[in-house]
């Protein structure tokens, strides 16, 4: 039994710990832990409108607690194999278990976040070692965390920073009658196609954005991308002066790039239809496309 346990335990941590870095460190490949989570909370949570806005913060909590509950419980099989006989509490004698799971899982839990209280410490070296390892895991988890919801965040302020921008070029052209194409400037153009293109890989670097509804349509990039297709279209026109079509160009080719990181992750779309790879994503986050 205690071999079966320790098994599974170190299966438990290693598996998480291939979660962990599948998350952070290659998060442009499918089938993460994030990814699985964020589509289970969205989809619960856009049944009403209202709850939407919560559903990536709440995707990032389950996520984290994920790893170190993994990781507790995978450490706790392993002293488990153990306890008590090979634990001293800090008289020097071996603990009186009464719920020894529970014992083993409050010393897992402690050593992962580094309280260090010592009222129950493990005596053989080999489970030293082990708690030592935990201990550094912890640490690392933690940082590791803190530093993913650092950077998430900067991401998420582009991708409402690009909606609000289109957004505003939008009630411009509506008040004045005049769209960018028709300024015969491409320095709008070329703008929007540079912050297309890096929320194409704010999606490809932190994908779990993509999870975070807006409580504004005007802040949803979802809401936008027909009028972002139409620019490009009347700024490629061949009518358009040379800059301008190049630019207009540029922003097409940006938004194509855009589908693709939507359709090959996110969007229920087959095929590469970009407007129906855009209308499917304005779907899942409740907005309706302009």
């Amino acid at each position: 039994m205690s071999v079966l346990c320790i098994v599974a335990g170190v299966v438990l941590v290693l598996a998480i710990l291939w979660e962990v870095f599948h998350d952070l460190f290659d998060p442009a490949g499918t089938g993460a832990l994030s990814d699985w989570i964020g589509r289970a909370v969205f989809g619960a949570m856009r049944r009403r409108r209202s709850l939407l806005p919560a559903a990536g913060p709440v995707t990032l909590t389950i996520v984290i607690l994920t790893w170190m509950v993994g990781l507790i419980v995978g450490f706790a099989l392993i002293y488990s194999a153990g306890y008590p006989t090979q634990f001293r509490t800090s008289t020097d004698t071996i603990p009186v278990t009464q719920h020894g799971w529970i014992d083993v899982t409050y010393v897992s839990f402690e050593t992962l976040v580094t309280l260090g209280y010592g009222d129950v410490v493990p005596k053989l070296a080999v489970l030293r070692f082990v708690a030592t390892v935990e201990a550094l895991l912890g640490f690392g988890l933690l940082t590791a965390s803190l530093s993913s919801i650092i950077l998430i965040y900067p991401a998420l302020a582009r991708l409402r920073t690009l909606a609000l921008g289109v957004a505003h070029l939008a009630g411009g052209e509506t008040s004045t009658g005049v769209s960018p194409a028709m300024t015969d400037s491409d320095v709008v153009l070329i703008g929007l196609a540079q912050d297309v293109t890096r929320t194409r890989i704010d999606f490809v670097h932190f994908p779990v954005i993509y999870f975070f509804g807006s409580d504004n349509e005007a802040s949803s990039l979802a809401t936008w991308t027909g009028v972002l297709q139409r620019y490009a279209r009347e700024g490629a026109d061949p009518q358009r002066p040379p800059h301008v079509r190049v630019a207009g160009a540029a922003l097409d080719r940006s938004l194509g790039g855009l589908a693709d990181i939507l359709s090959g992750r996110f969007a229920t779309v087959s095929g590469d239809n970009r407007d129906e790879i855009f209308r499917a994503y304005a779907e899942a986050h409740l907005v309706e496309r302009r």
